[in-house]
């Protein structure tokens, strides 16, 4: 395994990049509902049905699903190089509660199926872990999307959400901001938020980007930065890992990172900015 969401903060939704040999598993349950995509040059893949072995040829880009609970006895002769992306059934089913999704959702299984917008997904997922980005919320709300396509595209069921229209209601949105500003310093999870305003968390992140313009987690990110401006600039000697960890950023990566991207400079830039621009006031 080259990397790992483990060691980012992100929370139902694991992913990992692994490079494996040649080899046979033997017969195993699958814990999670989970998705490998096929990263590496073309490989015969093959698993087991009753007695009989089957295979499919994996091409780059090419994807294998299966539900919770499923069995599986995979193997293959070539080196594997695979983005495995594994969805915690309960969130799962929490997260669509309110909806016309079933209440334990499953998936048709895929062996070496190809779709373009998992292949984006994948991507973007593996991106992230490169670069160091967590939070739970973040992971969550990639998770939400995520999932999302899975249900309508491989449901075992046929599944249309209705898309939710219109804005949070105003007695909503203030309990919602209430309680992000009350925990902005703690671990913020979207099916907490989404309580709040007793809805899904299919239903609340749509209705709430729809009411303020920005997705739950790029709220959140954006009220810590400006936490941790505030901190910085009323702070003699500024220790920036314990401002970082003061307003809720999961390690000091994910903090700097985030600062920067709304900021524009990092936060270290930032603190000696602010302290040059009190030295010359001083000094005058």
């Amino acid at each position: 395994m080259l990397y790992s969401s483990a060691s980012t903060g992100w929370r139902n939704i694991t992913v990992e990049y692994h490079r494996i040999p040649s080899t046979e598993f033997p017969e195993h349950y699958i814990q999670g509902h989970r998705l490998m995509v096929h990263i590496g040059v073309p490989t015969i893949f093959e698993w087991k049905e009753g007695n009989q072995w089957r295979q499919t040829r994996l091409q780059p880009g090419d994807f294998c699903l299966q539900s919770h609970g499923e069995i599986n006895t995979p193997r293959w002769h070539n080196p594997l190089e695979i983005l495995a992306i594994a969805l915690e059934p309960e969130f799962v089913n929490q997260i669509f509660h309110d909806t016309e999704a079933p209440l334990k959702i499953a998936f048709q299984e895929q062996r070496g199926g190809f779709d373009p917008v998992i292949t984006q997904f994948a991507t973007r997922m593996s991106r992230e872990l490169e670069s160091g980005y967590g939070g739970i919320l973040y992971s969550e709300s990639m998770g939400l999307a995520f999932a999302l396509h899975l249900l309508e595209q491989y449901g075992d069921r046929t599944v249309n959400l209705t898309r939710p229209r219109g804005k949070l209601s105003s007695m909503q949105l203030r309990q919602v901001l209430d309680f992000i500003h009350d925990h902005l310093t703690g671990e913020l999870n979207l099916v907490d938020l989404a309580a709040q305003a007793n809805l899904s968390a299919y239903h609340f992140a749509r209705l709430f980007k729809q009411s303020i313009g920005l997705a739950p987690h790029q709220y959140v990110l954006q009220n810590r930065v400006e936490r941790a401006k505030r901190l910085i600039e009323i702070s003699s000697n500024p220790t920036l890992t314990d401002i970082g960890f003061q307003v809720g950023f999961y390690d000091q990566a994910h903090f700097t990172k985030a600062f920067k991207q709304l900021v524009g400079v990092s936060p270290k830039a930032f603190a000696k900015a602010i302290s040059t621009s009190d030295n010359f006031a001083d000094a005058n």
